[in-house]
């Protein structure tokens, strides 16, 4: 059965993540996986005390235990395990069980309904194999997932991305919005060229941008509602500023690096540390959401 990986402590942000996982668990048929680390290395030493080992492993089941009972999400397992490092071990076990998401709440530390990633996540948006979900704090309050928003321009990654998008709209009956930020900064400085070169390159690369984004869209399925925008700007804060209009946000990786292994650029960065709603971030060269929803219905909409 297809797993999502939720990673669980004492903190309200392990109840957010749950509550994610539980809501993408019922439109796949997924099962949860709840995971705690605590801190204790099973590498043999000197300063090994079973005893101690014990107590903080009953620990955290007790609070896998209550997890488990606060889902109605179907729950193929908790695992409480030995690790200093939480990201590492919910990393190894996504790896060993081919999970289709990994799912992290926010630090504590963080602004009330900010995506805002503790070390945990940090760590985990670095070079996890399947795409990770970072969720806001405060999100388990919130009611159900209305609208999807994707970024998109026009890579390779941000076409996965919206096809993960569309088969998750799909599922939940939202609406897909399809966002695209043209930034001018790229495209040059009236410095560098004359004044007219400089606006007649823009305005020609603005126009492309946007019968890219009008292409793309078109090309969704009839029966999915849809939405396009867009925007001139920096592509990070706009992203941000978005999210406050959505309910779940998906993105792709950066273009470069690693295949099958999320990595954040400066965008994607930028966003994760101000949205509005849940991240999704997506592997490079990754097939999406197709663990979750079935090659057949992925091949529908690549």
């Amino acid at each position: 059965m297809t797993e999502i990986v939720v990673g669980i402590d004492d903190s309200p942000g392990a109840q957010d993540a749950l509550a994610l996982a539980t809501r993408i668990a019922a439109t796949s048929g997924a099962a949860l996986r709840l995971v705690s680390a605590f801190p204790y290395s099973d590498i043999p030493s000197r300063g090994a005390v079973p005893a101690y080992r014990e107590l903080l492993r009953r620990d955290a089941q007790a609070t896998l235990d209550r997890s488990a009972a606060a889902t109605d999400a179907t729950v193929a397992a908790t695992e409480a395990i030995a690790d200093a490092s939480p990201a590492r071990a919910l990393h190894e076990l996504g790896e060993r069980i081919g999970a289709a998401l990994v799912v992290v709440g926010s630090t504590r530390r963080g602004p009330l309904g900010r995506v805002v990633p503790g070390s945990t996540g940090e760590r985990l948006l670095h070079g996890a194999t399947c795409p990770v979900a970072v969720v806001p704090r405060g999100y388990a309050d919130r009611g159900a997932i209305r609208t999807v928003g994707v970024g998109y321009d026009g890579s390779h990654e941000s076409k996965a991305a919206l096809s993960a998008a569309c088969h998750l709209a799909r599922r939940l009956g939202a609406t897909l919005r399809v966002i695209r930020v043209f930034d001018a900064t790229r495209v040059g400085t009236p410095a560098l060229m004359t004044i007219p070169g400089y606006v007649t390159a823009r305005e020609n690369l603005e126009a492309q941008s946007q019968e890219s984004l009008d292409t793309a869209v078109a090309a969704l399925p009839a029966d999915l509602a849809t939405e396009s925008v867009f925007v001139p700007g920096n592509a990070g804060p706009e992203l941000a500023a978005q999210s406050e209009l959505v309910d779940l946000m998906i993105v792709g990786s950066r273009g470069y690096g690693p295949r099958a292994a999320v990595l954040l650029g400066g965008v994607t960065h930028t966003l994760l540390r101000k949205a509005g709603c849940p991240v999704i971030v997506l592997p490079r060269g990754s097939h999406g959401f197709e663990p979750l929803f079935g090659p057949s219905e992925a091949a529908a909409t690549a």
